[in-house]
């Protein structure tokens, strides 16, 4: 991603009267620190990991990538990128709804429940022959 999401850290040096600090942890908030570093993102990935019993530890979009092209093939892999894409989205739409609609989340449980409906919406997009290794996933997920 080099590091262009609009985040804290970025919109300061473009003048933003906004924090430069996450409202979660007060720390810098960098597209690495809120989709990897962060508690929350701690938590929702250590959560991913044990339910699909996959050891990808990422602290940066770039380090997850090479993890998974490392450790996974074929179809695994491509359902662990698609996945993680609804992890990081849902990281970064919890994140916006923080900041600009000043929504906290009542529990971290939360980020699950959306990165799930958000992946159970994308499903369609898969190929069928993904769709019940899917599913599979999904349902390690939701158990």
């Amino acid at each position: 991603m080099h590091d262009r999401i609009q985040c804290g850290v970025r919109l300061k040096k473009k003048k933003w009267s906004g924090p430069e600090k996450y409202f979660v942890c007060d720390q810098f908030e960098t597209s690495d620190h809120i989709l990897f570093q962060c508690p929350l993102a701690i938590f929702l990935w250590t959560f991913f990991r044990e339910c699909l019993g996959c050891d990808v530890v990422a602290t940066s979009c770039l380090s997850l990538f090479l993890e998974i092209v490392e450790k996974s093939r074929g179809k695994k892999q491509m359902l662990i990128i698609f996945l993680s894409a609804g992890a990081l989205w849902s990281l970064w739409k919890s994140r916006n709804n923080l900041v600009f609609n000043e929504k906290v989340m009542a529990s971290p449980v939360v980020l699950i429940h959306k990165m799930l409906m958000l992946i159970k919406s994308w499903r369609p997009l898969l190929k069928t022959k993904m769709k019940p290794t899917a599913d599979d996933m999904m349902n390690l997920i939701s158990a």
